[in-house]
């Protein structure tokens, strides 16, 4: 399948699978950078490991659910460049504060502006992109819709797009 299109509320658990999918495939075979950009991120359950069926990717992590940032200092900690694109928001305060510790170390890179309003995930061999915001309400309540896309073409093209516009901040 080269594409998914996804429309939430109705496919909240769709949207929640095809999230916890391309953060486990990063934590299986990291990109090498790896671009998070949205507009509103909160530090969100991105995994559940309730049956411990990640505990082979990351043995230390618990039983339970794991958050955003976990996932993301295990990524960056397998190699991955990781790149959080995140305006510059009072919401989003939380969610930085708790990647700060990561990029002071050299481990992300944190690119925070203004007026930033994109929304996607960028791996190696996939984008994700839509209106959907990286949050409780975004994934799981709103109106949204969020396409996959896996095609080759697609990806450089969006890889180019965001080199060009953020590279020079990184």
């Amino acid at each position: 399948m080269s594409s998914r299109d996804l429309t939430g509320p109705g496919q909240t658990r769709a949207i929640r699978d095809v999230l916890q999918s391309l953060f486990a495939l990063e934590l299986l075979r990291p990109s090498r950078r790896l671009w998070i950009g949205f507009g509103w991120i909160s530090d969100i359950e991105i995994l559940d490991n309730e049956a411990r069926q990640f505990s082979a990717l990351q043995p230390d992590w618990a039983a339970g659910s794991v958050r955003l940032s976990a996932v993301i200092e295990a990524i960056a900690a397998k190699g991955c460049e990781v790149v959080i694109l995140i305006r510059d928001h009072t919401n989003n305060r939380g969610f930085i504060d708790r990647m700060r510790p990561l990029q002071r170390a050299g481990h992300i890179r944190m690119i925070i502006a203004a007026d930033f309003h994109e929304k996607g995930l960028l791996g190696d061999d996939y984008v994700l992109s839509g209106s959907m915001n990286l949050t409780w309400n975004g994934v799981t309540v709103n109106d949204e819709h969020i396409l996959l896309r896996r095609d080759p073409a697609a990806v450089a093209e969006r890889r180019l797009q965001l080199e060009e516009k953020w590279g020079a901040h990184l």
